[in-house]
């Protein structure tokens, strides 16, 4: 009886060991979600263009071609001048939304918030600047990210002003990015281009 009881102590002592280790081991995977991405920096991106969005995918760190995009999983962000989009909520059919942290330091932001992201809604953009005036049109586009970038045409010439914010953007896959707007004008000081850096986790890490 002696030798059933330790033997029933010792199973026991073994058994909540090993849930013991099972659990930490869940959690910790779950708390580090992984490994986070590479830095990438793209400069001097030619979004001028008045009628056309250019596309870009964060995880082939290129810009893409589509022709639908409410439809297109493809890509993650679009730029037209200072307007950014992201293929969520009214302006596609994944899961792109960003939170605008309140720091401006890279390094600063080291997590991805767990709440508090903002998807696409509709809201009225410029499409036409001319010497006979301007055309708006309402479209599908993030005020949150468009807000990166202020421009006062109160006296020629426009002043622009970047928020130099540090956002938190999911891609259309779901996975985490860390954002950074820093550059609206091309190396010959141009207007209608912009600069990023971003850091896109492809495993699903929420640390950068």
């Amino acid at each position: 009886m002696k030798n059933q009881f330790k033997f029933l102590a010792l199973f026991l002592c073994v058994f909540f060991a090993f849930s013991a280790c099972s659990d930490d081991d869940d959690d910790s995977g779950k708390n580090n979600g992984g490994t986070p991405g590479t830095v990438k920096t793209v400069e001097f991106l030619d979004v001028k263009s008045y009628t056309d969005w250019v596309y870009f995918s964060f995880s082939k760190n290129a810009v893409v071609t589509v022709t639908d995009f409410a439809n297109d999983l493809s890509w993650d962000i679009a730029f037209h001048r200072g307007d950014i989009r992201l293929n969520g909520g009214k302006s596609g059919k994944g899961k792109g939304a960003v939170v605008q942290t309140t720091s401006t330091n890279w390094d600063d932001i080291k997590e991805a918030p767990s709440s508090g992201y903002k998807t696409d809604e509709i809201g009225t953009i410029t499409t036409s600047f001319t010497g006979t005036g301007i055309t708006t049109e309402d479209q599908p586009f993030s005020q949150t990210l468009t807000g990166w970038l202020t421009v006062d045409t109160s006296n020629p010439p426009p002043k622009y002003t970047i928020n130099g914010s540090i956002y938190v953007v999911k891609a259309a896959d779901g996975n985490y990015v860390k954002l950074s707007l820093y550059d609206n004008k091309n190396e010959k000081n141009a207007a209608g281009y912009v600069s990023f850096k971003y850091q896109y986790n492809a495993d699903g890490s929420t640390k950068f």
